[in-house]
Parts: C-alpha cells; sequence; structure tokens
C-alpha cells in the first residue's frame, strides 16, 4: 500500500477525540505562562479538503523509490565496508581483529524517522575506527572509491564547514556522507545500543564527530519520544509538503530544514496524543502562530546522559542557545539550536506564514496554495551565481549559497531604513537555472521587496550589499585557489522586468562591460509611477565594492 492511501484510510477511521476544551487546558497545562486560543472548526470539512490535497499531491512513499533507496544504501554500505578493510590492512591490523574494524553506514535524518520521499536527500553517516582519518581517509580515499562509481553522476567534498560532508547525486538519488572518527579501533555491532558511549569517549575530542554522531541520535529520541509515531509521520510529511509550496523550507539560507520540522512536529504530537493527523495539522498552525518564540521548543524525551554531559558541556550548550530569534533545540546532548542560521528577515517570513496558516485553516486549499515568488512582490534583487566549470560551480554555489544568510542580515540591521512593519523582504529557497553568456553553469537567486506602507522611508541596499561582497570577496580569497578566481563570478543586480524574472535572464543584464546602468521599461511601479534601475556588478573577481548606489 502506498503512502496516500495508507493516509486516506488512516485519516477516515479516526474521528475526533479530543474536544476544544479539552485541547485549550492541555495548551494551559503544559505552557500556562503562554495564552493560547486553539479552535478545530469544522472538523468533517477540514479533513475532507486535506484527503483532496492527498489524493492532488500524491504525498507517498512510493514502494520503487523505497525499495531502490535501500539498494543504494546497502550498496555503499558495502562499498564503505570494503575500503574500511583496506585502511586496516594498509595500518597493519592484525588479521583476527579485521572484523571488528570495519566502518558502517548508517541513515539519520528524514530516512531514519520515516519521512523521506522522492525528492528527499539520503543522509548517511560513515562512522569509523580510530584509525581511519576525516581527511586523509574519508576526503581522499573514500571520495576517490565513490568518484570511479558507475552512476555518479555527481560528487562534491564540502571540508570547511562545521559539518563536513561529501555530497553526491549518485543513479539519481541526492546523497549526503556525514563522518564520526570514534576513539576506539572498534566499531561496535550494535551501534545504536553504544552510542551513549561512544558519544561520551568523544566530549573532550572531537565536536565534528560528535555532532555527526548526534544526527543520528537526535532521530532516535525524537521517534522514541512520539505516542503515535504512525501520526507523526503522516502529519509530518505534510507539514514539510507545505513548506516547500510556501518556499520556508531550506536550512542553508536561513529558513528551517528538516530536523526543525521534525521538532516542531514532535512537539505538537506530545501535547495532544490523542488527536488525529486533520486536527494535529491544524494545531501545528495555531499554536506556531501564537507562540511565544523567547521560549525555546524543546519536546520532552530527555538524552539518558543529559547529566554527564551538562557537566562537560554545559558553556557550550548555553551558547547555542543563546540566539533570540528563534530557538528550536535538538533532544540529544549536547543541545543545539538547529534555527541558528534564521535572522531577523526570515523568521519574518516564517512567523507570517504560521499566521496565514492560522488564518486559512477554514480552507486546506488556500493553506496549502503555493506561494507564487514574483506576483508577490514589486523590487527583485538577482544575485547569480556562475562558473566556467562544473566541478567549480559545485563548489562555488555551495559557498555562496552559505554566504546569503548574512546579506540579509546585514539588511535586517541596517537600522533607520529597514523594518518589518514598513517592508516585507524574503529570499527565494531554490535558485533557478539560466544559461550566462561565456559560462557553462549558472544559478540565480532572487531577493523579493515589497512596501507594506506608501509613506515608508527609501529602503537603500547599497550599504549592506557592498559590505556583503567585501566580505564574500575576502572569505573567496581565502577559500579557493588563484586560478579560480576567473572562473567563477557573482552578480548583483536590481531586478524590475518582471518577465526576466520567471527562469529566462534576459542576456542583457550580463554585457562584457565592467558597468552597465540601464533605464527598463517596467510594469512595475510604485504608487509614484518610478521606473528603477538595473545595475549589472561585476570585476575581475566577479565581485564590484561599488555595489547599488539605486534605493527601493
Amino acid at each position: 500500500m502506498d503512502f496516500s492511501n495508507e493516509l486516506i484510510n488512516f485519516i477516515k477511521e479516526l474521528a475526533p477525540r479530543m474536544s476544544n476544551q479539552e485541547i485549550n487546558n492541555e495548551l494551559k497545562k503544559a505552557h500556562g505562562r503562554i495564552d493560547y486560543d486553539v479552535n478545530l472548526m469544522n472538523h468533517d470539512c477540514q479533513k475532507n479538503q486535506l484527503l483532496g490535497f492527498i489524493e492532488t499531491e500524491s504525498l507517498q512513499s512510493i514502494e520503487e523509490y523505497q525499495q531502490k533507496s535501500k539498494e543504494i544504501q546497502a550498496y555503499l554500505g558495502d562499498i564503505v565496508k570494503n575500503w574500511s578493510q583496506q585502511c586496516a590492512k594498509e595500518k597493519r591490523i592484525n588479521e583476527d581483529h579485521l572484523k571488528y574494524c570495519s566502518a558502517v553506514l548508517l541513515p539519520y535524518g528524514s530516512v531514519l524517522l520515516g519521512v523521506a520521499d522522492s525528492k528527499s536527500d539520503i543522509d548517511l553517516i560513515c562512522i569509523a575506527p580510530e584509525f581511519i582519518d576525516r581527511r586523509e581517509q574519508f576526503f581522499n580515499g573514500l571520495f576517490y572509491l565513490l568518484s570511479n562509481e558507475q552512476g555518479m553522476e555527481q560528487i562534491n567534498k564540502i571540508e570547511s564547514t562545521s559539518n563536513p560532508i561529501i555530497k553526491m547525486i549518485y543513479k539519481g538519488f541526492h546523497i549526503d556522507i556525514n563522518f564520526a572518527q570514534l576513539n576506539s579501533d572498534r566499531v561496535p555491532e550494535n551501534i545504536d545500543d553504544n552510542l551513549d558511549e561512544l558519544r561520551r569517549n568523544l566530549l573532550q575530542s572531537e565536536d565534528k564527530s560528535m555532532y555527526a554522531l548526534n544526527g543520528r541520535k537526535n532521530g532516535i529520541l525524537i521517534s522514541k519520544s512520539m505516542p503515535d509515531h504512525q501520526q507523526f509521520v503522516q502529519a509530518l510529511k505534510i507539514i514539510k509538503q507545505w513548506a516547500k509550496k510556501r518556499k520556508v523550507s531550506s536550512n542553508i539560507i536561513g529558513y528551517l530544514g528538516g530536523i526543525s520540522w521534525a521538532i516542531l512536529m514532535a512537539k505538537i504530537c506530545q501535547l495532544f496524543p490523542k488527536v488525529d493527523v486533520c486536527q494535529t495539522v491544524s494545531l501545528f498552525f495555531q499554536i506556531y502562530s501564537q507562540w511565544n518564540w523567547k521560549v525555546p521548543v524543546i519536546i520532552d524525551e530527555s538524552d539518558p546522559e543529559i547529566d554527564t554531559f551538562k557537566t562537560l558541556c554545559w558553556k557550550r550548550d548555553e551558547d547555542k542557545r543563546n540566539d533570540k530569534i528563534m530557538q528550536i533545540i535538538t533532544p540529544a546532548y549536547p543541545f543545539f539550536n538547529t534555527t541558528f542560521k534564521v535572522n531577523k528577515i526570515t523568521f519574518q517570513t516564517i512567523f507570517h506564514e504560521f499566521q496565514r496558516g492560522a488564518q486559512k485553516l477554514g480552507d486546506w486549499n488556500e493553506v496549502l496554495r503555493p506561494f507564487d515568488f514574483f506576483d508577490c512582490f514589486q523590487y527583485f534583487v538577482a544575485i547569480s551565481i556562475v562558473s566556467k566549470s562544473s566541478e567549480n560551480f559545485h563548489k562555488w554555489t555551495g559557498f555562496c549559497e552559505a554566504q546569503l544568510p548574512k546579506l540579509l542580515k546585514l539588511i535586517g540591521h541596517n537600522e533607520g531604513t529597514y523594518d518589518s512593519e514598513s517592508f516585507e523582504l524574503r529570499i527565494t529557497p531554490d535558485g533557478e537555472e539560466n544559461l550566462e553568456k561565456d559560462f557553462n553553469k549558472s544559478l540565480t537567486y532572487f531577493l523579493g521587496l515589497k512596501k507594506l506602507k506608501p509613506d515608508a522611508w527609501p529602503l537603500f541596499l547599497r550599504m549592506p550589499i557592498t559590505q556583503f561582497a567585501m566580505e564574500l570577496n575576502q572569505r573567496k580569497t581565502q577559500n579557493f585557489k588563484n586560478e579560480d578566481e576567473f572562473n567563477m563570478k557573482i552578480y548583483v543586480a536590481n531586478v524590475t522586468d518582471i518577465d526576466q524574472l520567471r527562469g529566462k535572464l534576459s542576456p542583457r543584464m550580463y554585457d562584457d562591460q565592467d558597468f552597465i546602468v540601464k533605464k527598463i521599461k517596467t510594469n512595475i511601479e510604485d504608487k509614484n509611477g518610478s521606473a528603477y534601475l538595473v545595475r549589472r556588478i561585476s570585476s575581475s573577481s566577479g565581485i564590484n565594492q561599488d555595489v547599488l548606489n539605486d534605493m527601493f
């Protein structure tokens, strides 16, 4: 049975099991300091519309996809095992001990939680004995083996981050492989039963391996804490689909990632174990549209090693939870704020979508309506990332994407110019591919801007974008070889022609000259009828510090 039929039958068989009064009483017990007002409205009407959405969208874990995913995980697991055995032989490990020295490949994230679909990444963790090194063996030896696999469409290593991974597309599957190096020459046969001891042994040494192991531990704790795991999985799939439609699902640029959505949904399932899937999704919007975000979202299942880890890691824990914008905390120690990339502007967007969802709850079709980015804003800034080689492009794109939240922070902190009551600003969570002259690969992100008050002060973007360009240029010099400078560029342009934004950027935006200022005939005008300038920014390194002189 596919997921679609399974979920439809699940909802049809369950009648509402809690009244509005019972729900509000439960909320007051759990969070008496927060004043909630929730209402389930017409449950039958809501349920029928949700069934229609499920049937239309085919929210299903297709058996064929699941089977192929398992086969690929098993095949990659064999590669990892054979590779680790070879590493052991090179280290002259005793033959009698070889069988205990094999690295293992285990899933975490959406695959472990059971919410993966045909568009989900496969998140895997390679757990290896101490004689296998991250830099030499993992990022060189294993990377080389995987690179030569038939069916490998794309592979890249991302080393200089807090979460180093091998990122690849293999036989159509997007796969991320994390790495944990144990403080032991043996890998336990049953990893999950020994995770606490393995993490304890890593506390004083290797943060990256510790947090890699915590990826799996968090999934286990979330699953164990669910009173009804099937309900949790089904409701979470709906919310993740909603987040994609409303364009608030990209962790890398400052929205929420998979672990954040999982914790948010787990909290609702814990608070209301007796409600059905339809009510759970309804409560999700009603609760988080009223949540006091100074209060962290923490699920109730405590890490069994909490006392040990508190003693050793409390200061690190406090540092991670010190972000006051939004706090969604992992259950495994050391606690980690999954929303550390959320900034003032992306938080405004996320919270607005929670509120919109709560307001539209009488009509699921409206709740789940896709967000049309280009129809919702008056002005746009295009950020194009281009490269002459595919290899450089994937590294350059990942590097630039990771820096985009900093641009939003700079704009949000532009005191006296930007405020959330006067402007709405969003960034697209997924770039649009377009072919740019002289470059083989390109990807464009857009900032959309809308005045909420006609008499709002002009929003000057020159200073934050200039600062962003300077910092990006500096980081680029530190992270890329000099010969790559002329193969990779980033352009920033103020775009006002809506036709350019629908996946077909006009080539005239990318002239051979360094500076082009053009007056564009536009169908986007403010109430004063003003047209706006398009400026192409480039230099020998692809970034010019004199970025936008114009204003919105």
